[in-house]
């Protein structure tokens, strides 16, 4: 019977391993062009150990960083103006 409870066992990992799917790689463009799965993925990235060596982190890390910058200069441009240069 050992052998029989051993199999149902290793079964039921490999089906459960199987069911398990990587979550797919959203570019830093694709969290750019969509501000609310940004945020989402940040506040998730707040919570999780290792966010550093996500990609998803990463990117909506950078696709944030890149929002802030071009908000700072819309800013700068309504308070002074195009610049000349």
């Amino acid at each position: 019977m050992k052998p029989i409870t051993t199999t149902i066992a290793c079964a039921l990992l490999l089906s459960g391993l199987a069911a398990c799917k990587e979550e797919e790689k959203q570019p830093v463009t694709f969290f750019v062009e969509n501000p609310a799965e940004r945020s989402q993925r940040l506040a998730t990235c707040e919570l999780q150990d290792r966010s550093a060596d996500d990609a998803n982190c990463a990117n909506a890390r950078e696709a944030e960083r890149q929002a802030a910058s071009q908000r700072d200069a819309e800013g700068f441009q309504s308070t002074f103006g195009k610049p000349s240069f």
